[in-house]
C-alpha cells in the first residue's frame, strides 16, 4: 500500500516540475539527445553530470525492484562500474532515437545491457 502511494505521489509531482529548457509537449527534465551530448563530452564536469544522471536512474530502478513495485529488469552480474554503465548507455543512445526522455532510454539501455535472465544463469 505504501509503495503504491509512493509511486502515485511521485508520478503526480513529475507533471508539475519541468526544466527550464523543456517544452510544454515534452514534459521531461532531460531528453535523450541532451544525455547523449553530456555522456559523450570531453569535459570532465559534464561527464560527471552524465554519471550522476545514469546512477540516479540505475538506483531508482534498483529501489523499485527492491520494494516490489516493478519486476526485476536490470540485473548486473557482479558490481556495476559507472564507466562501464555509461559505455552501455552511450552504445544504446548511438543506435536509438534520442528524442525520447533520457530516463526511458537509460532504463531501456540498462535492461538490454544487464538482463535478469543472464544474471540468474551466472549465479
Amino acid at each position: 500500500m505504501l509503495a503504491t502511494a509512493l509511486v502515485w505521489g511521485l508520478a503526480g509531482t513529475g507533471a508539475i516540475a519541468q526544466s527550464d529548457t523543456a517544452t510544454p509537449s515534452s514534459g521531461v527534465f532531460k531528453a535523450g539527445e541532451d544525455l547523449y551530448t553530456d555522456c559523450s563530452s570531453d569535459d570532465e564536469v559534464v561527464i560527471e553530470k552524465c554519471y550522476g544522471f545514469i546512477m540516479g536512474v540505475f538506483d531508482t530502478v534498483t529501489y523499485m525492484q527492491d520494494i516490489g513495485v516493478i519486476n526485476p529488469s536490470v540485473c548486473p552480474v557482479g558490481n556495476a562500474v559507472v564507466g562501464d554503465v555509461r559505455d552501455e548507455v552511450l552504445d544504446y543512445l548511438s543506435s536509438h532515437d534520442r528524442s525520447f526522455s533520457a530516463v526511458s532510454l537509460v532504463v531501456n539501455a540498462l535492461t538490454d545491457a544487464y538482463p535478469c535472465a543472464e544474471a540468474e544463469e551466472a549465479s
